[in-house]
Formats: structure tokens, C-alpha cells, sequence
């Protein structure tokens, strides 16, 4: 089974603190491994041992769809803000980079966020959102009061098949650097898009991927999952 998906430039995960060419993160990609939790966490530990990181989740165990958004969700660069009601804020200039955009939100953010508009009801995202589909190492649940107290909670997304500890390191120490001088109390959320073995996957074995550039931007192949029997 293949399933074939088009990323534009603003869905691949690109390094925090800038927007290099999209081959720099292309080039540092490896093909996901299935893990545990812990032996994500202990990576995660290494780089932020004072902060928690948070799993995506599935409803039911070898849920290839599930699986596949799991994994789709851990690429995402996009910003995702909310206030400590759980509204989603937009960010409200011009510039696409992640990284100007992570930059505002810490320096000003009542400049340059607002709540976000959507057409319907249905189409409103909020964190009660993520948090449903999120677990802690343990597997419990998360509500808002799991939540440590702040006036914004950003979500952010890692793996550690994007690129080197090293790249990691750096990009999350930018984003404390950021959060030290912030002029509001923002939380950041980790929350890791591994594959993992409670999916009901094989512990050890890979996803194999591949990239192919093409005009609308880059097609990425996903092989077969490694399900569990």
C-alpha cells in the first residue's frame, strides 16, 4: 500500500529558526522507525530534560488511516496558537516563515495574532482538539487542566527522524531564548510524531520514504507500514 501526497512549502517541517531551501530538511529526512515511547521521551530528555513531551494517539490499534494522519500531523510546521480557553489565534501579517512567525508571537503578540476566522462551525479548530488526540508517556489522556498555567499554549510538533539531535538542540534552544524574553506567558506543547510501537506497529522496523520534486512542489511516497500481526 502507497499513498501519495503533495507537500507544499508551508507543510514541510522546516528549521525553526529560519526558512532555508526545502532540500535542507529534505536531505536530513530518514525513513521513521518505529519506537516506544520511552525510548522517545529519553531522546527528547537528552535535548529538554526540564520539559514534557506528548504523543499523538490512535482509537484503535493498526488504524493504517490514523497511523498515516498521525504521521502526516508530525511534518506540520504550521504555528498553532491558543489562548487558555482553547481558541485558536491566526497570525495576522505577511510573512509565511515559521520562524518570523514564532518570532512575533513571543515579542508582540496582541500585534500580530487574533482569534481565528472560520467559515463554519465545523471547520473551527480548537486545543481540546489536540488534546483528544494526545497521550502522555503513560497513555493518559490530556485535558486542559494537564496543562501548565500560561496566557498561549503553541504546539509544536517534532520527530527525530527530521534531522540530527544536533538540529533539535538548537532550534528548541532558540525557541526558550524566545520564550525567556516573551512579553506574555506562553507554554509550548512538544508533541512528538514518531511512529510508534502502542499504534500496533513492529518496534524497530522502518517506513521507508521517498521524495520526488515535481512542478506543483515535492511528492512524497510512503511504502508499507509495518503492522504488528
Amino acid at each position: 500500500m502507497k499513498i501519495k501526497t503533495v507537500f507544499l512549502l508551508g507543510i514541510l517541517l522546516l528549521s525553526l529558526g529560519s526558512c532555508g531551501p526545502v532540500m535542507k530538511t529534505l536531505v536530513g529526512l530518514k525513513n521513521p522507525r518505529v519506537q516506544t515511547k520511552s525510548e522517545v521521551e529519553t531522546y527528547f530528555k537528552d535535548v529538554l530534560p526540564a520539559e514534557k513531551t506528548y504523543f499523538f494517539t490512535v482509537h484503535k490499534v493498526g488504524d493504517s488511516a490514523t497511523i498515516y494522519r498521525n504521521l502526516m500531523l508530525g511534518f506540520n510546521s504550521e504555528m498553532k496558537l491558543f489562548d487558555r480557553k482553547g481558541v485558536s489565534y491566526c497570525y495576522q501579517g505577511t510573512e509565511e516563515c515559521s520562524g518570523t512567525q514564532m518570532t512575533k508571537a513571543f515579542a508582540e503578540f496582541e500585534n500580530n495574532y487574533k482569534p481565528c476566522q472560520y467559515d463554519t462551525v465545523e471547520e473551527a479548530e480548537t486545543l481540546v482538539d489536540f488534546l483528544n488526540i494526545m497521550v502522555d508517556v503513560n497513555g493518559k489522556r490530556l485535558t486542559m487542566t494537564d496543562l501548565p498555567e500560561a496566557e498561549y499554549y503553541v504546539i509544536q510538533n517534532w520527530n527525530t527522524y527530521s534531522g540530527p539531535k544536533k538540529h533539535f538542540r538548537e532550534d528548541v534552544q532558540w525557541m526558550q531564548t524566545l520564550r525567556s524574553n516573551a512579553s506574555n506567558r506562553i507554554a509550548i506543547i512538544f508533541i512528538n510524531g514518531d511512529l510508534l510501537v502502542d499504534w500496533g506497529l513492529i518496534a524497530g522496523e522502518e517506513l521507508p520514504l521517498k521524495f520526488k520534486k515535481n512542478k506543483e512542489g515535492y511528492t512524497l511516497n510512503f511504502g508499507k507500514l509495518p503492522l504488528a500481526k
